[in-house]
């Protein structure tokens, strides 16, 4: 009898715990294939601890070839999935060519995205912690501030590098603020331009409280535990727009900062969305065995999935399984279970479980935990935090890791070294009415298009007393003098509203300028006509500035 082919969509706690008790219960009977954009499973619970250089980011990911042997693991993209025709559209490798995945059962488990399109800037300028590469790129930046702090002359610059701001205070949002804290206590000794009362921590909360999900005494014990640690907690007050510079608050005050770090906007999986399912709360709508209704023998579970607890869900979230890691093991485990009963004919088991309790560790060695009812904060309950989170990991080699890199950094000094890696070639950047994009004595670094808003252009030479000034608005252009010479900035440009850029690196304009002839004419002859010619000079030292043109290959 052929097998019966079973295809898991994730690799996360949901995916991978049900591919491997689908490979363990139906070993023989079924084919599993497990499909990933990574190769590798991500313990997300240990992501701040990355982010504060804790543990090595090499400790918090498992190889899914390694943790699910004996079934099939593609890494590839789901570029779309087609339920009447029972096949999912993957693209992998680097010839991207469509490749058509044949299944009997599909399981989805997605999870989400983040969704911050609500809160104009944060977007662009706000660094996440959803996974491996965010958590490396907040210690990066976390220690490039640093870096920046300790040799600046500039005291507003200063403060805003080192000003942090987090905005969610759930459990993803309290941890990040904590190990955040710790790693710049601890470096603090190799930054001797920096004092312990220049930084500022800030946590920021909508509701009235931080850990909504615990009970309101542990939240109480942990806001005064993060406040003793110099953290800012403001509840009651939420995020209204950021810039890459500062982040404006719902009650009107603004946070000069640098660093902006959003644990919210949770939203559907970018083609979980396309679907056409039936959402609820951006999550999959299932039934208790969590089938998806009117969609034959397809599954869903972990984030991305709406499954309810009781027979009439309403609109309590009590009702659905929550989104933690502990649920979607679970959920992993009783829905290979349903699958080999339906394939078997027998009856199915609706889902069930209660949570064993939740922990939060609020550095320093200081955690709350909630386990079965059971209050704990302090120490003991940071002990906890840490020994359930070390049970938790799959695979001995990784709870070795963690457990060796946990010893060795509580004796040990942080590493403070920065990877750097370049920024995004073309992106957005919010400024607010008042905000310089750039003034004179910088360096050229881009081309700049108005998206939105209203800009105005100043350059002086105090020398000639030459003076030109231009305004521009949505679909004008400044920055184009990049494609004639590589020197500084001579020109001071102001927002005069608030309004969007995009921005373009110089390299990038230029080659993309250089490959049509047409694009590069233009740009010549409207240097020619606003500023007079490429030679022009409008500031003292900017004359004799020699060009560093991108040529073609």
């Amino acid at each position: 009898m052929e097998k019966r082919k079973i295809l898991v969509l994730g690799g996360g706690f949901g995916g991978v715990f049900a591919a491997k008790s689908l490979e363990k219960l139906g070993r023989g009977k079924i084919d599993v294939e497990l499909v990933n954009a990574n190769n590798y499973f991500v313990f997300q619970p240990l992501l701040p601890e990355v982010a504060a250089a804790s543990i090595h980011s090499a400790d918090a990911v498992v190889p899914l070839r390694q943790l699910l042997r004996g079934l099939q693991v593609r890494q590839a993209e789901v570029m779309g999935i087609d339920f009447e025709k029972k096949s999912v559209i993957v693209v992998q490798g680097a010839r991207r060519v469509p490749i058509d995945l044949h299944y009997d059962e599909l399981v989805i488990a997605l999870g989400t995205s983040v969704d911050l399109k609500r809160f104009p800037g944060l977007p662009e300028h706000a660094l996440t912690m959803k996974d491996l590469a965010d958590a490396h790129r907040l210690r990066t930046h976390v220690i490039g501030c640093l870096e920046t702090a300790d040799v600046t002359t500039d005291p507003e610059v200063k403060r805003q590098l080192l000003s942090f701001v987090v905005v969610g205070a759930g459990f993803s949002g309290v941890e990040t603020v904590a190990e955040m804290r710790e790693l710049v206590t601890r470096a603090l000794r190799y930054y001797p331009n920096i004092q312990p009362d220049e930084i500022r921590m800030s946590l920021i909360e909508y509701a009235d409280r931080i850990l909504p999900t615990f009970p309101a005494d542990l939240a109480d014990y942990a806001t005064r535990r993060l406040k003793i640690h110099g953290i800012d907690v403001l509840t009651g007050v939420g995020t209204k727009a950021a810039t890459g510079t500062a982040v404006e608050l719902t009650n009107g005050s603004i946070i000069p900062t640098s660093t902006i770090v959003a644990t919210i906007g949770n939203g559907p999986h970018a083609l979980v969305s396309a679907l056409g399912l039936d959402l609820h709360w951006a999550r999959i709508k299932t039934d208790r065995f969590m089938q998806v209704p009117g969609h034959e023998g397809v599954w869903a579970l972990g984030d991305a999935a709406l499954i309810p607890l009781v027979d009439n869900p309403g609109e309590n979230p009590a009702d659905y399984a929550t989104q933690t890691a502990q649920f979607a093991v679970r959920e992993g485990h009783q829905l290979a279970t349903n699958i080999l009963a339906k394939l078997e004919g027998k009856p199915l088991k609706p889902f069930a479980y209660r949570s064993k309790g939740s922990l939060a560790s609020l550095g320093m060695s200081k955690a709350v935990a909630d386990v079965y009812g059971i209050k704990l904060s302090g120490t003991f309950a940071w002990l906890l935090w840490r020994g359930f989170y070390l049970s938790f990991l799959p695979g001995f080699t990784a709870k070795l890791r963690v457990g060796i890199n946990w010893l060795v950094n509580s004796v040990m000094p942080p590493n403070i070294v920065q990877i750097q890696s370049a920024p995004p070639a073309t992106r957005y950047c919010h400024y607010r009415k008042g905000d310089l994009v750039f003034e004179p004595g910088m360096l050229i670094d881009g081309f700049y298009t108005v998206i939105k808003g209203s800009f105005r252009l100043t350059i002086d030479n105090p020398e000639t007393s030459e003076h030109f000034e231009k305004l521009f608005g949505p679909g004008d252009h400044f920055g184009e003098r990049v494609l004639v010479r590589s020197s500084l900035r001579t020109g001071l440009v102001v927002a005069l509203e608030d309004g969007v850029l995009l921005f373009i690196a110089q390299k990038d304009f230029t080659r993309f300028a250089r490959a049509f002839p047409f694009l590069d004419n233009y740009f010549k002859d409207y240097i020619e006509e606003t500023f007079g010619g490429s030679d022009k000079s409008f500031a003292a030292g900017s004359k004799n500035q020699q060009s560093e043109l991108e040529t073609l290959p």
